[in-house]
């Protein structure tokens, strides 16, 4: 089918928000929070305006890693700054994290605001700001990021993200029904009373009380410049760290979705970045045009079907079930 598309989009009109307030968004938050089918949370991604209604994608349902691909000018940085803008409005910071990576780094500290995605940094959701020009913090972001899926993967076990977190609300659960009935033993003290008249002393309530489960919450890994960390220019100060930097977000690709942890990932064209695992294993993929600007089409493969959507030129178009 096609239809017309709105010339332009901004990113509030398309979240619904006449303006970004603390009260709206928490506003938000808190239906996420009622939404009994998002298990630990929502990673839903404003990517554009359709002709009938927001372009989105939910990285749990439809990714579980998105791909931005594009020749310099074609806005992927832009795009990248409204995936982290609606990632943000749509979950609270307590169930969703953003990592973000400049692949290019940043040419000064005193950049001006804008420049890649330090601007993103005021973002509450976001915990890190990697900027690849510094060859030990990208030393450490790589160890942090892979201590960070170990210790994913040991909380998880066996089970992935969704049945850990249905697991975790059924503990829960069962805590607070065990904490209603330790608080009524409390008020005898610290004394069991058996059917004799002897009294002895019990274990403190408190250690027998089950610990609920340690928070988990979604994990997204943004990237700007993909091909300047699997081809760094002759010269780059980060050039030598840039292979670390390059495994953990390899790891985030083939293992992040049973952990909760989603890539997202803009590049320019590189041949050696297609033979990469986050490009092998995004299902999701934005492609991005600087001849028209503004042109994009975005392509989703699951289940045998998907649809692609064109901005700039006015069109959109849809096949498969």
């Amino acid at each position: 089918m096609s239809a017309p598309l709105p010339r332009s989009a901004r990113l509030l009109d398309e979240l619904g928000l006449a303006r970004a307030t603390p009260a709206s968004l928490m506003a938000r938050w808190a239906d996420a929070a009622d939404d009994t089918q998002a298990l630990g949370g929502r990673v839903t991604a404003i990517l554009g305006a359709g002709p009938h209604g927001p372009v989105s994608a939910d990285l749990a349902a439809d990714g579980p890693h998105l791909l931005v691909e594009g020749p310099p000018g074609s806005g992927r940085t832009e795009l990248l700054r409204a995936v982290v803008a609606s990632l943000a409005a749509a979950e609270r910071p307590d169930r969703l994290a953003v990592v973000l990576v400049d692949g290019r780094g940043v040419p000064t500290p005193d950049a001006t605001p804008g420049e890649g995605l330090r601007v993103c940094t005021d973002v509450p959701h976001v915990t890190t700001h990697l900027s690849a020009h510094d060859p030990v913090r990208m030393r450490e972001f790589a160890q942090s990021l892979s201590a960070e899926l170990k210790r994913r993967a040991e909380l998880v076990g066996r089970s992935d993200f969704a049945e850990w977190h249905t697991g975790r609300e059924l503990s829960d659960r069962m805590v607070a029904q065990r904490t209603a009935a330790a608080s009524r033993e409390d008020r005898n003290g610290d004394l069991d009373s058996p059917p004799s008249s002897t009294l002895r002393l019990r274990p403190g309530a408190d250690r027998r009380r089950a610990e609920p489960a340690p928070p988990l919450p979604w994990l997204v890994v943004v990237v700007d410049d993909l091909d300047a960390l699997v081809s760094p220019a002759l010269g780059s100060p980060g050039r030598p760290a840039a292979g670390s930097v390059m495994r953990a977000l390899e790891a985030v690709a083939r293992d992040g979705e049973r952990l909760g942890v989603h890539l997202v990932a803009a590049t320019g064209p590189c041949a050696r970045t297609a033979q990469t695992e986050p490009v092998r294993q995004a299902s999701l993929r934005v492609l991005l045009d600087a001849v028209v600007p503004g042109v994009a089409w975005t392509n989703r493969r699951r289940g045998g079907g998907g649809w692609s959507v064109r901005t700039g030129r006015r069109r959109c178009s849809r096949a498969g079930g």
